[in-house]
């Protein structure tokens, strides 16, 4: 699922300067409307009527977003007075009235009745004149647009949901649309417990972004105690449609079902991929690791008798998995013979945020007497390929073979208007994984039990039909974007010449 012209639109509407030089633009401005003799008095009543328009229309400013629409509404209307005074025209709110109306619909609960009323009280406060009002039926006309339905979802009330709770921080209002068109899917949680680690894994996806439906997934089981999340082969039409599907599949978490004892583990390759396998007497625990690229695998290559890993750790640009390759390596670790042994663990898991860590760094080491092994688990979005293999130097110079995995955490996606996600190695920061490993290799090994258990479990998910929406949303979106930029185009030409 391609979350792009989500996150274009993001940037677009929300890349505001802090504050600080909102409020100095501001008070610049209106000293400029003042000294120009532009209607001081009016803008401040546009000001004033915006701040009780918040609370009856239910918009979602913070003194930020105010601040700054107000100081952007003041910079036009300068350019529009200082046109119209050298071109000795009359001018006119139709620019104001457009942008107000559009912004006040989209930033707010409000349906369009409301929305037009105030943003015509607005714009005449500020332009007291009738031409005005065509900018109200401008924005009206371009909100009517978007009522377009693509795959039977709503294209305003689908971008107008999406922003409230990116304005918010309350995803219930996206949810609210995932929710109307979810399908039921019959899935399983397993959880593999060594000693007193919990290594969980389902067949649903930790997505779509930010805090909304599945994205919460991946801090929710990690947030349990010795609990660390593994992304199993999945795709974004599994993504949990809400929160309370989310706890759903927290709630039927169990580890303690069938004991299990310890065999070699061993690794397989095939031209784009190595399957490093820790197999135990009743199922498999096996990481499918890219050897140049690797993202979501296909849903296809999950088995009843193992706990398949997409590693998620060689960001590349553009992946497309060779189903079969997979399916045959996975099939030959599932028949690969190997032997019993024995088994020492240490496991320690760190609370660590960057840019590009969303929580969390887990180390679980193995001893299997002939030989160890590092399982690093980073809480991020895929891994830099070369970040990753430099992890695995560090490890294997002090005595260990390292499998290096993500956790696919979609929660940072869309939370900056720099940037999306960043994958693992991108922060400088993300270096103190070398310390935590250091730390690590001085614990003491113990001796554990280990035990695994799957449970069946429905939810609701967002289905195919959100994900081909999405991909299809996004070339919609574009057009959307270059028409409301033509029509702010024509809104302020016709307010410096009618």
């Amino acid at each position: 699922m391609n979350t792009e012209a989500l996150e274009r639109l993001h940037r677009i509407a929300f890349s505001t300067p802090n504050l600080f030089t909102t409020v100095i633009i501001l008070s610049f401005s209106f000293f400029i409307i003042y000294e120009l003799n532009f209607g001081v008095l009016n803008f401040l009543a546009f000001s004033i009527a915006l701040a009780l328009f918040i609370p009856i229309l239910g918009i979602k400013f913070d003194i930020k977003r105010y601040s700054f629409f107000v100081a952007f509404i003041s910079i036009s209307s300068i350019l529009i007075n200082a046109l119209s005074r050298y071109l000795n025209t009359n001018p006119v709110g139709i620019f104001v009235a457009f942008i107000t109306t559009t912004v006040l619909y989209f930033a707010s609960e409000a349906e369009t009745l409301k929305v037009s009323i105030a943003s015509s009280v607005e714009s005449l406060l500020l332009y007291p004149n009738i031409a005005t009002i065509l900018g109200v039926l401008l924005g009206i006309i371009f909100i009517k647009f978007l009522s377009k339905k693509i795959n039977g979802y709503n294209v305003r009330l689908y971008f107008k949901r999406f922003l409230l709770s990116w304005l918010t921080g309350d995803p219930s209002y996206f949810e609210e649309v995932l929710k109307k068109r979810a399908t039921s899917f019959r899935g399983w949680i397993k959880c593999l417990k060594i000693g007193k680690v919990k290594l969980v894994t389902t067949s649903f996806h930790p997505g779509p972004m930010r805090n909304i439906g599945g994205a919460r997934l991946v801090e929710r089981i990690n947030s349990i105690e010795n609990a660390v999340y593994l992304h199993s082969p999945t795709d974004h039409s599994l993504n949990p449609a809400s929160a309370n599907d989310v706890e759903r599949l927290i709630d039927s978490i169990d580890c303690d079902d069938v004991k299990l004892k310890p065999m070699k583990p061993f690794d397989l390759e095939s031209d784009n991929y190595i399957l490093r396998v820790f197999p135990f007497d009743k199922i498999r625990l096996m990481f499918i690791v890219g050897k140049k690229c690797i993202d979501d695998l296909p849903y296809d290559l999950n088995v009843d008798n193992a706990v398949i890993v997409d590693a998620h750790n060689a960001h590349c640009e553009d992946f497309k998995p060779n189903l079969e390759e997979l399916k045959e390596l996975v099939n030959r670790g599932l028949e690969f013979e190997s032997e019993p042994c024995e088994m020492k663990y240490v496991f320690k898991k760190f609370r660590v945020e960057t840019n590009s860590i969303c929580g969390s760094v887990a180390v679980l080491l193995l001893d299997y007497g002939f030989e160890r092994y590092a399982i690093v688990v980073v809480d991020g979005n895929n891994v830099k390929l070369e970040f990753r293999k430099e992890i695995e130097d560090f490890c294997a110079k002090r005595g260990f073979k390292a499998i290096v995995a993500s956790t696919d955490n979609h929660s940072k996606t869309g939370i900056s208007t720099k940037f999306t996600y960043l994958p693992v190695g991108s922060d400088e920061r993300d270096r103190v994984i070398f310390e935590i490993l250091e730390e690590c290799f001085k614990l003491n090994f113990e001796d554990c039990d280990v035990y695994f258990a799957k449970r069946d479990v429905e939810i609701d998910v967002v289905g195919k039909s959100f994900c081909r929406f999405i991909d299809e949303v996004g070339r919609f979106g574009l057009s959307v974007t270059k028409l409301y930029f033509a029509l702010l185009a024509m809104s302020f030409a016709l307010s410096i010449i009618l």
